[in-house]
């Protein structure tokens, strides 16, 4: 992920105003009587979202906080109708929700290449050709809809990776999923989610993702957890990493479990795996093993053995298929 990556938006929206209708009459030369011939006003465009699985965060619309659509054009003479306004597309990533300034969420958008209508455009005016005409009431377009958003990108992701800072998540990641992130020896070198695609096998691939460090009080805004603890919701298997090097490796453990329910109880329901870093200390295995609960699979990794690597693809290939 970039440093551009924005996963929480405010924008306005506007669709298109009707076009007024006109009112114009033409006498025949022959009867001497006149006849109407205004046309209708053109329609105002629709806001219309599109999901695109190619979008990685929203960071595309930030520079464009106001959208709006066309208005549709005034009806002409000869019962010539105006245009309709063009509607105006915004695409988002896949797993965007939109939702007013109250929280009422409008749209969910899962799929890809599939346009939503967000608000349709002001209907045009009536000419007074039209045989609905019945006053210049009837001549002024409806306007179209607007208003402030919210948009919320929730990452879609297989697997999500979570544990305390320095407990090997930037570097197991990169070893999973081949990425160059960076890995320095100090707290909170991720502050971004980094995502990658695991290659299993010729035909398998699968999405992970790396959390910021998660410490005591996540859920209540310390550190940087609580702003991409939201992005775990689609994860099919949360991967808990935890380091030999930790002075309380199980104390850490139940702190992650307890961030995890006060943020979102549902959490923890899903898939666990438990994964042991740095597991070339291996006096401290057995003490460990006997520490965890038995439901829960623990696994120890050494990042400098390439078989170990491969066991975890082949245990998170397991749990997803």
């Amino acid at each position: 992920m970039s440093s551009n990556f924005l996963d929480y938006l405010k924008i306005f929206c506007k669709s298109g105003d009707g076009g007024a209708g006109k009112i114009h009459c033409f006498k025949n030369r022959r009867s001497k009587r006149s006849f109407s011939d205004g046309g209708n006003g053109g329609n105002g465009g629709n806001i219309i979202i599109k999901g695109n699985k190619r979008l990685k965060s929203l960071n595309t619309l930030k520079h464009k906080k106001h959208n709006f659509a066309e208005n549709g054009e005034i009806g002409g003479s000869n019962c010539k109708n105006g245009s309709n306004g063009k509607d105006l597309l915004i695409e988002v990533p896949l797993g965007t929700t939109i939702k007013d300034i109250n929280n009422n969420i409008l749209l969910k958008i899962h799929k890809h290449n599939k346009n939503k209508l967000l608000f349709k455009g002001g209907k045009g005016g009536k000419g007074n050709s039209d045989y609905n005409f019945r006053s210049k009431l009837d001549l002024k377009g409806s306007p179209g809809k607007s208003k402030w958003l919210i948009l919320e990108f929730i990452i879609y992701a297989d697997v999500g990776i979570i544990g305390f800072p320095n407990s090997g998540k930037s570097t197991l990641i990169s070893k999973l999923a081949a990425l160059n992130t960076e890995i320095k020896d100090y707290s909170f070198t991720t502050t971004l989610p980094n995502i990658g695609i695991v290659k299993y096998n010729k035909w398998y691939t699968f999405l992970i993702l790396e959390l910021p460090g998660i410490v005591k009080g996540s859920n209540k805004g310390k550190g940087l957890g609580i702003n991409f603890l939201k992005h775990t919701k689609y994860n099919k298997v949360i991967l808990i990493i935890l380091s030999v090097e930790s002075k309380n490796i199980l104390q850490e453990y139940n702190i992650i479990l307890e961030e995890l329910k006060n943020y979102d109880n549902s959490l923890l329901l899903k898939q666990k795996i438990i994964l042991i870093s740095k597991s070339d200390i291996l006096s401290f295995k057995k003490i460990i093993l006997q520490k965890f609960p038995t439901q829960e699979k623990t696994f120890f990794i050494s990042f400098f053995n390439p078989k170990e690597i491969k066991n975890i693809k082949n245990v998170l290939y397991n749990h997803l298929k």
